[in-house]
């Protein structure tokens, strides 16, 4: 079913429009009133809109830039007298799909109908598939409008066909892996596995043996022959995330495969090649690590001998809105709901501190879209995730010991309640989710009471997880 909607104020001409466009599958509403309409549009986009350029109150170009910066891939359509020709020109420079010029006849509307829902049509198939493509981890684009992120990746891009290793520099949550996958997918092993290894996720007793593999009986409970992670990339690609927290032993064995392109199975003697592309990526400061003896040069310039190094999300804000967007869109498409953000949403978002950067923007916006009922999103919906500042004026009377203690007792609590309401109640998984074990978890939940010792945790908070 194909939803249009009329905005003009001329009742008579869009009662016309509804008879002759009346057919199977259409639905076509009227709307006289522009900021109405608007708001109409906003809150559940059409199809398609037939706009009249010139109305009292709002005009028509109005209505167009406000709708389209919220809703791009809405075509529009502007209905124009003699004199209005030129602005409609204008509008379909930026971004408009057509114009027609009054009075129009039944077959010229009926033609730019049929072409605008053709279009919408397209691009709805467009998003469906790259929805897919995301939920299978395959979407190769990265998403950024900002220069200095777009030199990044034309260097990932220039980097990709070869076989140099790269070392992807940058803070938490900066998308570092987003980068490796877009480097494997642009390369000629793109057909080959794509591994994944988070050095500071595995203890160091473990992490020897998952990387290389071991042979059965190389230690107690080695019961049967294991492939390695490494082995597991032959073919692809290797990424290794958080470089800068393997241990420096170990970093001496990746050295020799790094150079050597072959391993040794913990408890084995033959030497196994593996033909694989390394990637890898860090937060630290590699140089000063090596300044300070845990971190071997040998190995770091081996690694980076393509460095890049992603922005912050401060350092670019021309991405914030853009991404905002993008994730609004893949978690409406994933709650199955109609979402969308005002223009005083995305300036509240561009007023906000984002530390954790898009990893943190990812997840402020799966949480307002999971709990939102649809519409459309304001500034008020993220009041939740605005900074305290009154908070931390009223502690300013305190020591600073004392106000520090509070205001970070207050963050603890806060997060430890936001991903718990993220996990739908569910402590064990929250603990996961905040890569904490359920005892630091239950603390971080209670920091804001009363702590007294020997404190009990609440029943229902208990029986939460279970």
């Amino acid at each position: 079913m194909s939803r249009i909607l009329v905005i003009d104020d001329e009742a008579a001409l869009g009662e016309n429009i509804e008879r002759m466009l009346r057919a199977p599958g259409v639905t076509v509403s009227v709307c006289v009133d522009p900021a109405r309409g608007l708001a109409e549009c906003l809150a559940n986009p059409p199809d398609l809109v037939l706009l009249d350029v010139r109305m009292p109150g709002m005009s028509g170009e109005e209505v167009f830039a406000r709708l389209h910066e919220v809703h791009p891939g809405v075509p529009i359509v502007f209905l124009t007298a003699f004199g209005s020709v030129e602005s409609a020109v204008l509008a379909m420079r930026n971004g408009a799909f057509d114009y027609l010029k009054k009075p129009f006849k039944r077959e010229d509307l009926l033609l730019v109908v049929k072409r605008a829902l053709a279009h919408a049509s397209l691009e709805h198939r467009v998003k469906e598939l790259k929805g897919r493509l995301e939920a299978l981890g395959e979407a190769d684009a990265v998403q950024t409008r900002s220069p200095a992120m777009l030199d990044q990746v034309a260097k990932c891009r220039r980097a990709a066909p070869t076989e140099a290793t790269v070392m992807i520099l940058g803070e938490s949550g900066t998308g570092k892996e987003v980068a490796a996958r877009f480097i494997h997918n642009q390369s000629r092993r793109k057909d080959g596995p794509f591994v994944p290894v988070e050095c500071s996720a595995m203890p160091g007793s473990l992490i020897e043996s998952e990387l290389f593999g071991y042979e059965r009986g190389a230690f107690t409970g080695a019961e049967k022959t294991k492939k390695g992670l490494i082995e597991s990339a032959d073919g692809g690609t290797l990424f290794l995330d958080e470089i800068g927290d393997l241990g420096v032993e170990l970093q001496t064995r990746l050295f020799r495969f790094v150079e050597e392109r072959e391993l040794r199975r913990l408890g084995g003697l033959a030497r196994v090649r593996v033909d694989c592309r390394i990637l890898c990526a860090t937060n630290q400061d590699l140089p000063a690590k090596i300044k300070a003896g845990s971190f071997r040069e040998e190995l770091y310039y081996r690694l980076s001998v393509v460095t890049v190094k992603l922005p912050a999300l401060h350092e670019r804000p021309e991405d914030i809105p853009h991404l905002a967007r993008f994730f609004l869109e893949r978690f409406s498409r994933r709650y199955g709901k109609t979402l969308s953000g005002s223009p005083k949403f995305y300036d509240a978002l561009l007023r906000q501190r984002w530390p954790g950067n898009v990893r943190q923007l990812k997840n402020v916006v799966e949480r307002l879209t999971a709990l939102h009922p649809g519409g459309v999103l304001g500034p008020e919906d993220l009041e939740e995730d605005a900074p305290q500042v009154e908070a931390v004026s009223s502690l300013s009377a305190l020591p600073w010991k004392d106000a520090r203690e509070q205001y970070l007792a207050g963050f603890e609590s806060s997060y430890a309640h936001a991903v718990l309401l993220r996990c739908g109640g569910n402590v064990s998984a929250a603990a996961r989710e905040a890569g904490v074990d359920r005892k630091t978890f239950y603390s971080l939940l209670k920091r804001e009471r009363d702590q007294q010792a020997g404190e009990s945790i609440p029943q229902d908070e208990r029986e939460a997880g279970e």
